[in-house]
């Protein structure tokens, strides 16, 4: 199994958290799973591992997009330093 999952997807649904005044509050469920052509690092075989999901609250599931996409930025920024100092 490879040591990470390479997609991503999220939905609205379907988990839901009770609330003290008797109401419930959706969950937004993050499903972290391989894509086609994905290649397991240990056997070089097809990875087959399974799907992993996590249900979030919304105000985590919002930090969690915000962490995300300034990552995301650093990433390509860093990426694009490394690039340049190959040259």
């Amino acid at each position: 199994m490879a040591s990470y999952r390479c997609e991503i997807d999220t939905s609205a649904g379907p988990a839901c958290e009770g609330l003290l005044d008797g109401g419930m509050m959706l969950l937004v469920r993050v499903r972290l799973f391989d894509g086609p052509g994905v290649v397991d690092d240990l056997t070089g075989e097809p990875a087959a591992g399974e799907d992993v999901y996590s249900d979030l609250r919304p105000d985590q599931a919002r930090k969690l997009a915000s962490r995300l996409l300034e990552c995301a930025g650093q990433a390509e920024q860093i990426t694009e330093r490394s690039r340049w100092w190959r040259r």
